[in-house]
């Protein structure tokens, strides 16, 4: 059984507004000063390997907004039967994964959090809400995060109704390249550093088949694996396909 991974001790607070400047992004000069006076949160640190929401320490989460990740890559997937289908988080994200609900839904399922890359959370408490309500626009830009990590979802699962796994695969990478990607001369290189596993779990066929596919789009020349373990996307984007379902789910 794997044994959850603890998350360091709870950091001195560091200043929100120069970790992530876009969360304050319209604030007046003077607003802006004084978010970073007072715009401050308690970080954690986390290692790779499962990890346990209930280690964080927050005993009390009524008055916090979140979690806010600062950098690393999380994984959380939801098991129902045998089969886990998982998102990735990254830089950015504002998770809550203390709102569970396992033992009162209907459908049973189970919820596990793990850490894929090594990173920091600041974790958005009580007293960090209670300064946030001098501006309007950060309190706005949290619930915006939050909403477009939902809709976010709604399309990798669009993609993962795509009969072919090929399909699949290049328009799940172009969907994370849009977030993490970093455009070079000979193609967008995403640094995505999981395995056929968890690609598997994150569009929704076994890992036979992710591996099966992967291998053909290698030999088109659409997709390669660095030896960083990062992957390197043909420069063009996939044609139609991702802008027809942008299109669809935007309509």
């Amino acid at each position: 059984m794997l044994r959850s991974v603890r998350a360091g001790a709870i950091e001195r607070p560091v200043r929100l507004p120069d970790e992530d400047p876009d969360l304050f992004f319209g604030l007046s000069e003077d607003s802006l000063a004084d978010a970073r006076a007072r715009a401050l949160a308690p970080v954690l640190r986390l290692e790779p390997g499962p990890w346990d929401p209930r280690s964080a320490g927050i005993r009390d989460p009524s008055g916090c907004l979140g979690m806010l990740v600062l950098d690393g890559l999380l994984l959380h997937s939801v098991v129902v039967g045998d089969e886990p289908r998982s998102e990735l988080l990254g830089a950015g994200d504002i998770i809550t994964p203390w709102e569970q609900d396992e033992g009162s839904a209907s459908v049973p399922f189970e919820s596990h959090w793990h850490v894929a890359h090594r990173g920091r959370i600041a974790v958005l408490d009580s007293r960090f809400t209670a300064q946030a309500c001098r501006w309007p626009q950060v309190v706005a830009a949290v619930v915006g995060r939050a909403t477009r990590r939902s809709r976010r979802l709604a399309l990798q699962l669009a993609i993962a109704d795509l009969r072919r796994v090929d399909d699949r695969l290049m328009l799940f990478f172009w969907h994370m390249a849009d977030r993490w990607g970093r455009v070079r001369p000979d193609g967008v290189v995403v640094p995505l550093p999981v395995t056929h596993d968890v690609l598997a779990q994150l569009v929704c066929v076994q890992r036979p088949t992710v591996t099966s596919g992967l291998r053909r789009l290698s030999e088109a020349g659409q997709i390669q694996r660095l030896r960083d373990k990062t992957w390197l996307l043909s420069p063009e984007p996939p044609p139609a396909p991702t802008r027809s379902l942008r299109a669809r789910l935007a309509a």
